[in-house]
C-alpha cells in the first residue's frame, strides 16, 4: 500500500479537470490525482507512450526491463504480468535479466542495450549507440519515441518508488 492515500474514485469523478479520463483510474494515476493539475498534464504523455511505433509486446518488454533495472517492484510486477499474458512466456523475467544471450531479435536486443545504458549512465550514451539502432532499421522518429518510453518509464518508476508503491 502506498505511503499516502490515493484519491478515491468518487473524488476523481467530481474533479471536472479529470472527468475526461477513462474510469476507474489505476492506483498509480489515483496517487497523481492528489494533484489534479499534475495528472491532467501527465495523462497525454501516458497516452503518447501507447501510440509509439513499438508493438505492445516490445513496449511492455522495455517497460518491464527499465522497471527491473530501476528497482521498481510495483511497476515490474504489474508490467511483467501483462508481458507474460501477451507472450505466454512465464520465464520472461529471467530472459530479460540475460537479454544478451539471444532470446530476442536483434532490434529488440539493441533497444534493450540502449535502455540499459540510458538507465545506468545516461552520460555514457554515444552517437554510436544511436547509429546501432539506425543500422537495424529504426528511423530518427522511432529512436526519439524509444528514448521517450525509456525516460517516461524511469520517471514513473521514481514516482512509484517515492510514494511507496
Amino acid at each position: 500500500m502506498p505511503w499516502i492515500k490515493p484519491a478515491k474514485q468518487s473524488e476523481i469523478k467530481q474533479m471536472e479537470a479529470l472527468s475526461h479520463l477513462e474510469q476507474p483510474l489505476p492506483l498509480f494515476n489515483r496517487l497523481i490525482a492528489k494533484s489534479p493539475s499534475l495528472l491532467e498534464a501527465f495523462a497525454p504523455v501516458q497516452q503518447a507512450v501507447k501510440e509509439t511505433f513499438l508493438t505492445e509486446v516490445q513496449r511492455e518488454t522495455l517497460i518491464t526491463f527499465v522497471s527491473m533495472h530501476n528497482g521498481c517492484e510495483f511497476c515490474k510486477e504489474s508490467h511483467s504480468q501483462l508481458l507474460i499474458e501477451l507472450t505466454g512466456d512465464k520465464d520472461i523475467l529471467s530472459k530479460l535479466s540475460s537479454f544478451e544471450e539471444g532470446y530476442f531479435d536483434q532490434p529488440l536486443t539493441l533497444m534493450l542495450r540502449y535502455a540499459q545504458k540510458l538507465i545506468a549512465k545516461p552520460v555514457q550514451v554515444e552517437k554510436k549507440d544511436v547509429e546501432a539502432l539506425k543500422n537495424v532499421g529504426l528511423s530518427d522518429k522511432e529512436i526519439v519515441e524509444l528514448n521517450h518510453v525509456i525516460a517516461y518509464t524511469s520517471y514513473t518508476n521514481q514516482i512509484s518508488i517515492g510514494l511507496g508503491l
